[in-house]
């Protein structure tokens, strides 16, 4: 007998798919309905369940916004390598579910990019964009899932574009992407 045979003959079946995003091919709700519509096929009348996850990377915000609806706010913020992206967050009441991925993730980032010398001009810029219109929206709390970055700075670019100004030892302004931060061990200072 076979399995699928096997397993039709059970008792009604309850299975809970629970996938993460299949990295750069399908999102965690994509592979959700693939992983249930091959059960369902293979057992028919199973009761099966799609529950969406994101450890805080590409897909977290729409993975909160199947479970916790709310708005979603799209802008165009700078991307990993200076260029313009689309970013999003999720509003929820007053609260705000950021998603570094989507502002400075590795999808971004050509793979013949995928360089550590590219990575060390990467920056966290955009997230901080995404943040400050969040703040601007009247939100009193923020989450940042912070999976999927192509970024080596730390942070330093969400700093810099909430007006913090990240300097080397002799007070001068750094410029984007991690390797910066090996010539400074000065904490930013906030501009204004």
């Amino acid at each position: 007998m076979s399995t699928l045979r096997a397993a039709a003959s059970l008792p009604r079946m309850r299975i809970v798919v629970a996938p993460d995003s299949f990295g750069g091919t399908l999102s965690a709700r994509e592979a959700a309905e693939a992983i249930a519509a091959g059960w369902r096929r293979g057992v028919p009348g199973a009761d099966v369940a799609i529950v969406p996850l994101a450890d805080g990377g590409t897909g977290f915000a729409e993975v909160l916004h199947t479970a916790l609806g709310g708005t979603v706010h799209e802008l165009t913020v700078t991307g990993p390598l200076g260029d313009p992206v689309t970013g999003s967050w999720l509003q929820v009441g007053d609260t705000a579910y950021l998603e570094c991925a989507s502002a400075c993730g590795l999808h971004h980032v050509p793979r013949e990019d995928r360089v550590p010398g590219v990575a060390r001009t990467a920056t966290t810029h955009g997230v901080g964009e995404l943040l400050a219109a969040a703040r601007d929206a009247g939100v009193t709390t923020a989450v940042v899932g912070l999976g999927g970055s192509a970024t080596t700075d730390g942070g330093a670019g969400l700093l810099a574009a909430l007006g913090a100004v990240p300097v080397d030892d002799d007070g001068l302004p750094l410029p984007p992407g991690g390797a910066a931060l090996s010539v400074s061990t000065a904490p930013p200072s906030w501009a204004g």
